[in-house]
Parts: C-alpha cells; sequence; structure tokens
C-alpha cells in the first residue's frame, strides 16, 4: 500500500501519474464530494491509465454524497481497514461495480469537469452558508447539512429569493423550461444528500434532472416529498431522466462541491459518456 498527500488541486495530476506508473490498480480516495469529483477529472482528462483503477470513496469530507451513495460509508478508518482486508485476501473483485459519470463542457478551451452532483440557483447558498456559519460549529455532517436545508426552506417561504434567471434544454432540442428556481440538480446519483432519492417517471438517460420553481408554494409543495425523500415530478417540480442538459444563466454553479460561475453568453452543457469503477460493500 503507497499513501500519497496533496496541498494543491495542482497535484493532482501528478499523484495519479505516479500511481499509474507504480501500477496500482485501486486508488482510495480519501476526502469528500469536492477531492473525488477532482480525482475523476484527472482521471478522465489526463488518461494516466491505459484501464480505469477501481476506486473507493472514504467518507472523509464535509460532504460525502458520492461515497454514501456508491461507495463506503460510515467510519472514515473502519472503512479503510475493511478495504485493506479485502484487498489482502483478494475479495475486491466482487465488491465493485460501474457508475456513469458527469461531464461538463463550458463552451471554454479548458478542459471538462466531471463529478457526479451539479447543483444551481439556491444550491450554492447552501453551500455557502454551511462553509461560513455551520462547519465552524463543528456539528456532524448530518445535522450540518439538516440545518442548511432548514435555513434554505426559510429562505424561500419568508426571506424570498434573488436567485437568476436560467434557461435549461434537453438532449440539444428546443424542449426546456426557462425562469427562476428554488433548486436545479443535475445529478447520475440515486440517491443524494440526506438520503433524498429522485423518482422520475419519463425520459431515458444516464442524467437524473431535477428543478424546483421559486417562490413559497413550490417550496411548500415539496416538503412532504423530502420527508419521504423522494422527488416525483409536479406542477412545480420537474424531475426527468435525459442523455444532456443544456443551461444558461449568470448564476454560480456547483459540481461537488466546487463552485464556479455561469458565463451569460456561454451556456454550460452536462452530458455522460464514461463510467468509472467504484468499490463497495
Amino acid at each position: 500500500m503507497r499513501r500519497f498527500a496533496f496541498d494543491r488541486i495542482d497535484d493532482i495530476p501528478g499523484i495519479l501519474s505516479k500511481c499509474a506508473d507504480a501500477g496500482i490498480g485501486t486508488l482510495a480516495i480519501d476526502g469528500g464530494d469536492g477531492t473525488a469529483g477532482l480525482v475523476f477529472s484527472g482521471l478522465l482528462n489526463d488518461s494516466p491509465y491505459k484501464t480505469l483503477p477501481a476506486l473507493a470513496l472514504l467518507p472523509s469530507g464535509k460532504t460525502n454524497m458520492t461515497a454514501q451513495a456508491w461507495s463506503l460509508n460510515g467510519n472514515r478508518q473502519t472503512a479503510l481497514d475493511h478495504l485493506i482486508h479485502k484487498h489482502k485476501d483478494g475479495s475486491l473483485d466482487g465488491n465493485i461495480h460501474s457508475r456513469a459519470i458527469i461531464t461538463l463542457d463550458d463552451g471554454e478551451a479548458t478542459p471538462s469537469r466531471h463529478g457526479a452532483f451539479f447543483g444551481g440557483a439556491d444550491v450554492v447558498e447552501g453551500i455557502l452558508y454551511c462553509r461560513r456559519a455551520v462547519y465552524p460549529l463543528g456539528l456532524p455532517n448530518v445535522i450540518s447539512h439538516s440545518a442548511a436545508v432548514f435555513i434554505l426552506l426559510w429562505r424561500a417561504l419568508v426571506a424570498g429569493q434573488n436567485t437568476d434567471a436560467l434557461s435549461v434544454r434537453f438532449d440539444g432540442s428546443d424542449i426546456g423550461e426557462e425562469g427562476r428556481f428554488f433548486v436545479v440538480l443535475v445529478t447520475t446519483m440515486d440517491r443524494m444528500l440526506l438520503g433524498v432519492q429522485p423518482a422520475p417517471v419519463n425520459g431515458k438517460g444516464p442524467l437524473h434532472y431535477i428543478s424546483l420553481r421559486a417562490g413559497p408554494g413550490p417550496v411548500l409543495s415539496t416538503i412532504p416529498s423530502l420527508v419521504r425523500r423522494r422527488i416525483s415530478p409536479s406542477q412545480a417540480r420537474t424531475v426527468q431522466r435525459t442523455n444532456s442538459v443544456t443551461l444558461k444563466s449568470s448564476g454560480q454553479y456547483t459540481l461537488d462541491g466546487e463552485l464556479y460561475t455561469m458565463r451569460p453568453d456561454q451556456p454550460l452543457t452536462l452530458s455522460s459518456h464514461q463510467n468509472m469503477r467504484f468499490i463497495r460493500w
């Protein structure tokens, strides 16, 4: 077993190249969603491996949606010990499964970004609130995230929203929606934060698209679905599967917890053409 640590994002490609050169076929990622997404991008953009390695995501960050949905959860040290034990006895292969990865293109010359979860509108406010006011308290993650969701709902019901207008199109067609939204999500996961599951009834493709219109009415109507942890379509919500999503706005967005800004003259395109292998039991 070899351990590599990094202090800067720019260190990741070099570390992945060292892993590939050493013939390491299983990578354990010790971090949260943001770290996992950066490793996905490093593996897919730079192609240090001829055959992609299996990934074990340890629940070590402030947000561990990807690890909980696709890989390891619970106690970080226990998960690592179990991983090492299975590696030594040669039983890891039976715990590997494949999942689709989001590719995000912003029209720039920079490489595509890759991840598992895209969020826009007030999702960004939730992330900023957690970083600014909740995480410094040192509370367990589930309490921190529940508090952030509560604050977002309160803001939607009482304080109102100032999110930018958003235009959305599906599968490169003219079919879509536009307006102001409380949240806009695109994910390839079947289970998101706090165990909430998308429940689309139409569409095909690896991407789940979820949107909720801004305003007290749509938000109030969605609270029972959040309690049941299943988000299905309604008059105020769009929940569907699709092959690609094109978005145009000027607000901020997140990909696996990392924050970026949309250019109003340059749409974002999210699709999925790559699968990665994850270890889970």
